[in-house]
């Protein structure tokens, strides 16, 4: 008796089961059936909690990365304008590098002008950039070849579009250290090195030539590099770190200056002694002159008088203090432009 009530009971079960499983069938709009065998070994635990076999774990790597778990809200749905967006630094765009450089750039030919299209043999040497991954074929191979003002304009482009790393941007600095009198270095993936004008100044002499050289012992190449290129006119850094130490090496032939957005605070009084020839300053965003109080203290300490030949000023993002445009304007016949 006892028997065929458990057999009715699993009878009453089975077909249950089979009512369920066709209904789920019916809902997915399958005709496949599970076959007896995997349904009676199909196992009852959820996955990842059974033994797994040998070939589970060896596919395992192949999975793709679950997906990022999708916000519960005790309510509706708030629309998406309501939603947080994931915070996104906003000096690593394009649009604020080109503003960061802007103030200089009009000056420089005006490089950051969007509407303006690349030249052929700037986005040709762009790609070789981009393909090119071993420092010591780019820099034996390619550099050499690539004309000064190109070079100039390659790293005009990339300090906008893509920051170039610190390896290949020294590589494209000729033997006194910058492209074409200018010097572009966008941080934080590059910096200033510590002695680099010390050794641009200790390689121009040592090329020299002696005045025992006779004529036949001048270099008569034409692929030789030029070393009587332009001077370092075009100095400009931006989310870069810089020392005092380096700082207090700045050629004095710099006309153009910009330090935008560094992360640590530098002596500006100083620059009036070793870079006497400005015509454009940009301090711009640099957050050690946002208070009224350390902006006060940081600019009065400069000697204004000392450049005679300052046109413009950049102070954007910079708290301006009282009395700063009297001071700077004093004694020129022109004013300087201040801009904020």
């Amino acid at each position: 008796m006892q028997s065929k009530d458990s057999r009715q009971v699993n009878n009453l079960l089975h077909n249950l089961r089979g009512e369920q499983f066709r209904q789920l069938q019916n809902v997915k709009r399958s005709r496949a059936h599970l076959s007896t065998i995997s349904s009676h070994n199909a196992p009852t635990l959820p996955r990842g909690l059974t033994i797994p076999d040998y070939d589970d774990v060896q596919d395992s790597n192949t999975l793709p990365a679950p997906a990022p778990p999708t916000p519960s809200y005790s309510g509706p749905a708030p629309p998406k304008s309501w939603r947080p967006i994931p915070e996104k630094d906003v000096h690593e765009s394009e649009a604020w590098r080109a503003k960061a450089l802007s103030v200089v750039a009009l000056r420089l030919d005006n490089f950051t002008d969007s509407s303006r299209v690349p030249s052929l043999a700037l986005i040709c040497l762009k790609m070789i950039l981009e393909d090119c991954s071993s420092s010591r074929e780019f820099r034996e191979e390619v550099v050499p070849f690539i004309p000064p003002h190109l070079r100039r304009d390659v790293v005009r482009y990339c300090a906008i579009h893509s920051p170039l790393p610190e390896r290949k941007l020294y590589d494209l600095f000729n033997t006194h250290g910058h492209t074409d009198g200018e010097i572009i270095i966008m941080g934080p993936s590059a910096t200033l090195r510590e002695h680099h004008f010390l050794r641009a100044i200790q390689f121009s002499e040592d090329s020299i030539p002696s005045r025992r050289m006779g004529p036949t012992q001048e270099i008569l190449d034409w692929e030789a590099e030029d070393l009587s290129g332009n001077p370092l006119h075009s100095l400009i850094l931006v989310s870069a770190r810089l020392n005092t130490s380096t700082l207090l090496t700045f050629p004095p032939t710099v006309t153009h200056l910009a330090l935008v957005n560094l992360p640590t605070p530098v002596p500006l009084y100083r620059i009036s002694k070793t870079c006497p020839l400005l015509i454009v300053l940009d301090i711009s965003y640099n957050f050690w002159l946002y208070d009224a109080i350390e902006a006060a203290t940081a600019l009065d300490r400069i000697e204004w008088s000392r450049w005679g030949h300052l046109e413009v000023l950049g102070l954007r993002g910079c708290c301006v203090p009282v009395g700063l445009t009297e001071e700077l304007n004093k004694g020129r016949w022109d004013d300087v432009e201040i801009i904020h």
